[in-house]
C-alpha cells in the first residue's frame, strides 16, 4: 500500500515534491548576482518608491522576495506536470518533444498543455497554446486536446469546449481545478489526495513537521475549498 497517493509510487511522489522543495533551497541561496539577472525597471522602481513611501533598501528586499517567489511558483507548475506524467499510461513530454505540449496519454488519445494558474498566460502566449494543441490534433485527429490549469479565476473546477476568438472545436477543450487530476488519474478526489499527502511528504524530505493548531487546520482546509469547490 502506498504511503502518499494511490496513483503513483511513493518514490515518484517524493521525487516530484523534492523538485519543489529544492526550489526553496535555491531561492534561499539567492545572491546579488541572481538579483540582477533580470534587468530591474528603473522607472517602476522610482514609481514604487514615490507611491509606496518606502526606502530603497526596503524595495530591494521586497523585490528579492518577489523574484524568489517566482522561482517557487514556476516549480509548482512543473510539479503538477511531472506528477501527472508519472501516472500509469501517461507521459510527461518535458522539453523538446515534437508535439511541443506538456503531457500526453501514451496511446496518443489525449494531449494536455498544463499551467498552474489561469492567468499564467497572456493573450499572445494563449494563442501559442492554442496553436500547439491544434497541431497536436492535426497529427492525431482522433485525439482530444486540452488547455489545463489548476487554479481558476473563480475558485472552481470544470471542463468545457474551448471557445477562442469565436472559434470552437469539440476536440479542443479546456479543463481546470480538480477535473485535471480526475482526467488523468480517473479519481475525482485525486487532486485533494495530493494536497492531503503533501505535509507528510514534505516532512519526510525535510525532517520538519508542519505544526498547526486545530483552528489553523480548519482554516487551511477552507483554502482548498475556496480554490476548487467554490460553487
Amino acid at each position: 500500500m502506498n504511503k502518499y497517493v494511490d496513483f503513483v509510487s511513493d518514490d515518484d511522489f517524493l521525487e516530484c515534491v523534492k523538485w519543489v522543495c529544492d526550489g526553496y533551497s535555491k531561492a534561499n541561496g539567492f545572491t546579488d548576482k541572481d538579483f540582477h539577472k533580470n534587468t530591474i525597471d528603473p522607472f517602476k522602481l522610482v514609481f514604487d518608491l514615490g507611491n509606496n513611501q518606502i526606502g530603497l533598501q526596503t524595495w530591494i528586499e521586497t523585490e528579492k522576495i518577489r523574484q524568489r517567489d517566482k522561482t517557487i511558483n514556476n516549480r509548482i507548475g512543473e510539479f503538477h506536470q511531472k506528477l501527472l506524467g508519472k501516472v500509469e499510461g501517461w507521459q510527461d513530454l518535458g522539453v523538446g518533444d515534437e508535439s511541443k505540449v506538456d503531457l500526453k496519454k501514451k496511446d496518443n488519445s489525449i494531449f494536455i498543455e498544463i499551467k498552474n494558474k489561469y492567468n499564467t498566460v497572456n493573450s499572445d502566449s494563449l494563442s501559442k497554446v492554442r496553436d500547439k494543441l491544434q497541431r497536436a490534433l492535426e497529427n492525431n485527429p482522433d485525439a482530444i486536446c486540452y488547455w489545463a490549469f489548476i487554479i481558476s479565476q473563480h475558485g472552481d473546477s470544470g471542463e468545457s469546449v474551448w471557445n477562442y476568438n469565436g472559434k470552437s472545436n469539440p476536440k479542443l477543450r479546456k479543463i481546470w481545478g480538480k477535473k485535471v487530476y480526475e482526467l488523468v488519474t480517473g479519481d475525482k478526489n485525486g487532486l485533494q489526495k495530493v494536497w492531503n499527502a503533501l505535509p507528510l511528504a514534505i516532512s519526510d524530505l525535510t525532517n520538519r513537521r508542519l505544526e498547526l493548531a486545530s483552528e489553523e487546520k480548519k482554516m487551511l482546509s477552507k483554502f482548498f475549498v475556496f480554490a476548487f469547490e467554490n460553487l
